[in-house]
């Protein structure tokens, strides 16, 4: 998921977003764990979505702490 698309998305719809990657990461490491996983590269771009969500949620919250 893109940052331009992360940042239109609502502090509800991201809380949601970070929890179905986290899900989906936990997954994953299950598979890879067991030697199922056929996208490495997934795991990856999981990781980068969830970083970007944080980042997000921190700069919110960061401009509500300056503006209020």
């Amino acid at each position: 998921m893109k940052m331009k698309d992360i940042s239109q998305k609502t502090d509800q719809e991201l809380t949601t977003v970070l929890a179905d990657t986290q899900k989906e990461l936990g997954q994953l490491a299950l598979e890879m764990r067991t030697k199922q996983i056929k996208n490495v590269k997934q795991i990856w771009a999981l990781k980068r979505t969830q970083a970007r969500v944080l980042t997000a949620q921190r700069e919110r919250e960061l401009k509500e702490v300056t503006n209020g």
